[in-house]
C-alpha cells in the first residue's frame, strides 16, 4: 500500500503498517517484527557522505560503520544518489536535494530494501502536496507545512499553517455511531465550543454536508496580530455514508481562493479498500 506522508511517498511493505506517523518521519512495523524508521528534509546543499552521513548515522547508533554509495544496478534508476551501511540507507533527491534516511532495526535482505528504496518520492513544499495515509487521502495547496498530527481512537486530526493561516482536517468515525438519531447540522452545533456555537451561521446544508462560518472577534478586527483572538473561522463537514465517516475541513485566518478551497475539499475523501 502506498503512503504519502509531509512530502514523501513510500510503498509499505507486505505485513507491515504505519505505527507512527510525525513531522518529517515515519515508522513502520509488524506485530513482533523488525521496524523501519524513515526521516526526512528538504534540502539545502548536496548531501555529503563524510560530513552529514556522519551525523545521519550518529542519530542512528551506526558512527562506527562505513557509508558507502550503492552500486548496484538497481539502483542507478533512482533519483538521486544512494549511500548504505548495514541498516542504514541514505538518499538524495537530486532535482529538490531533499534527503531521505532510511533505518532498519535488523539487516535487510536486499530485496526489501529494493522495494522500499525504488517506490520513493517527493512532493516538495512550493507546489500542491498529495496526503494518503491510513484511511483518508487529500492535497494541500503549495506552502502548507504540517504543524500538529494526532491520531486517536476514532479520530484523525491534521493542522497545517501557511504565513498564519490553518487549514484542519478532522476524520471522526464511526458516523453513525456520533450521529445518533442528530441531523449533521445539530451534531455541529452540538460540538462547536459554547463560545463559537452562539457566533456560527450555516451557510448551506443537505443530508450529508453542511457549510459553517465563525467571523473573527470584534477585536480580531482591530488588532489581528495580539495574540489569543479568535480569527475567522470556515468549512465544511461531510458525512460520507459508504465509509460511516465525518470528514471536516476548517479554514482559520485569511480564507483561501475559492478555486483552492474547492480543490482541496474535494481531494479530502476516502481511501476504497486496497489489496496488497
Amino acid at each position: 500500500m502506498k503512503l504519502i506522508w509531509d512530502g514523501l511517498q513510500v510503498h509499505i511493505p507486505q505485513k507491515m503498517e504505519a505505527a507512527i506517523l510525525d513531522r518529517g518521519y515515519i515508522r513502520l512495523s509488524e506485530p513482533h517484527g523488525p521496524t523501519i524508521d524513515l526521516r526526512f528534509a528538504a534540502g539545502q546543499r548536496p548531501f555529503a557522505a563524510d560530513r552529514d552521513g556522519k551525523r545521519i548515522q550518529k542519530a542512528a547508533g551506526l558512527v562506527a560503520e562505513v557509508l558507502a554509495r550503492c552500486k548496484d544496478p538497481w539502483a542507478d534508476a533512482l533519483p538521486g544518489p544512494l549511500f548504505h551501511s548495514s541498516r542504514l540507507f541514505i538518499l538524495q533527491f537530486q532535482q529538490t536535494a531533499s534527503v531521505v534516511a532510511v533505518h532498519f532495526s535488523v539487516v535487510p535482505p536486499i530485496s526489501l530494501v529494493k522495494e522500499l528504496v525504488t517506490s520513493l518520492d517527493w512532493f516538495p513544499l512550493a507546489a500542491w502536496r498529495p496526503w494518503s495515509c491510513y484511511d483518508i487521502t487529500f492535497q494541500t495547496p503549495p506552502d502548507y507545512s504540517l504543524k500538529t498530527a494526532r491520531f486517536q481512537p476514532g479520530r484523525f486530526h491534521l493542522g497545517f499553517i501557511s504565513a498564519g493561516n490553518k487549514l484542519i482536517f478532522d476524520r471522526l468515525a464511526p458516523a453513525n455511531v456520533l450521529l445518533g438519531k442528530s441531523s449533521l447540522v445539530n451534531w455541529l452545533q452540538n460540538n462547536l465550543p459554547r463560545a463559537a456555537n452562539s457566533t456560527t451561521t450555516i451557510l448551506a446544508e443537505s443530508e450529508t454536508e453542511v457549510d459553517f462560518m465563525q467571523p473573527a472577534s470584534s477585536l480580531y478586527k482591530i488588532f489581528p496580530w495580539l495574540p489569543g483572538l479568535r480569527p475567522p473561522v470556515s468549512g465544511k463537514i461531510r458525512h460520507v455514508l459508504e465509509s460511516n465517516k465525518l470528514l471536516i475541513l476548517s479554514q482559520q485566518g485569511q480564507s483561501l481562493q475559492e478555486a483552492t478551497w474547492r480543490r482541496t475539499h474535494d481531494s479530502y475523501a476516502s481511501i476504497p479498500r486496497l489489496s496488497r
